[in-house]
């Protein structure tokens, strides 16, 4: 039995950015807070193993909406991940040509991805990248966007410029992930095509206490901008979604983007919603999740005080309770 008297119960939250490479990974998003989530890619598919893993024990994994591989310039390792992406290490100039976009993005589809993750500006967390080039323009972004609607799904952009950003968005992306410097130009489109916003705030603070000074530094410099970006975004009218970005091992608390959505200048229950009703939606979810109601998924959050009081106390859940499992009981 559940012994929550004296306490808030509000939905499981949703971590629409979150990288989940292995089960222990999985259930320490769902202890955190984060029953439902939507992948930000993995090297190897591992996250349409975990989002099997939790349909099979829905205690041990968040509800999942799996990208598959990233479709970037450079698949690295993740030329192994399945046989049909090893024609592509002939290719000098990496993933780029409209041929294999598509091929990357149809091996995503035959292994079940629900969604497609791409990029168009290199990297903010590693040093030796600059975020502000950019690595596809606009008619690859198109091609790899054609290439998933024909699957029926939609694609999530990492991105950064300005130019990027706006590419991307007229490209017909679903949403745009961390766009820090976009401009009032992109979102005014975003708002008109109803692309989402996740800024992974999370991420961007977690780098400027990086001991790397070179990422210390950026994410000093970005996460003021992004706040802004998040603000404006919020009074015109984009959606947003509350993603946390983790990876390697770290799983941050998706309440913790709530309470950095309120610092940007969300009121509480706006902040609040980026992590249900809102997030639920971008997922596909919100006739099941991000609600206590009648028909919806048994997912529920309890804290220990009021999140529009006090918005940490979403980071430190008291019970979780997951398609009514509770998986976490706070010692008396």
């Amino acid at each position: 039995m559940l012994r929550a008297h004296g306490r808030w119960v509000l939905p499981g939250l949703v971590d629409a950015h979150i990288h989940l490479n292995t089960a222990a990974e999985a259930r320490d998003a769902v202890l955190k807070g984060a029953t439902s989530a939507r992948s930000g890619s993995t090297n190897f598919f591992q996250d349409i193993a975990v989002r099997e893993l939790a349909r099979q024990a829905p205690e041990q994994a968040p509800r999942l909406r799996a990208a598959g591989v990233f479709v970037t310039p450079d698949l690295g390792d993740t030329l192994l991940a399945d046989p049909e992406l090893a024609p592509l290490a002939r290719l000098r100039d990496g993933v780029r040509s409209p041929e294999a976009l598509r091929r990357v993005v149809d091996v995503n589809l035959a292994r079940g991805a629900d969604t497609v993750k791409t990029r168009v500006n290199e990297r903010a967390g590693l040093p030796d990248q600059d975020p502000l080039t950019q690595v596809y323009d606009h008619e690859q972004l198109s091609a790899i966007v054609a290439a998933a609607r024909r699957g029926g799904k939609g694609v999530l952009c990492h991105s950064y410029s300005e130019k990027g950003c706006h590419d991307a968005v007229t490209a017909g992306i679903r949403s745009l992930e961390h766009g820090a410097f976009v401009g009032e130009r992109t979102l005014h489109e975003m708002r008109r095509r109803g692309t989402y916003f996740t800024p992974t705030l999370t991420a961007i603070a977690g780098l400027a206490d990086s001991s790397d000074p070179v990422l210390a530094e950026r994410g000093r410099t970005y996460l003021p901008v992004l706040k802004r970006a998040v603000l404006a975004a919020h009074e015109l009218g984009v959606a947003l979604a509350a993603g946390t970005d983790s990876s390697g091992g770290a799983v941050d608390p998706v309440g913790g983007e709530v309470v950095l959505m309120h610092a940007a200048g969300l009121p509480a229950l706006d902040a609040l919603r980026t992590a249900t009703t809102g997030a639920a939606k971008l997922l596909g979810l919100d006739s099941t999740v991000g609600r206590l109601a009648r028909g919806y998924a048994g997912d529920v959050l309890v804290v220990d005080g009021d999140p529009l009081a006090d918005p940490g106390v979403l980071t430190r859940p008291a019970h979780v309770v997951r398609a009514g499992f509770q998986v976490k009981a706070q010692a008396a």
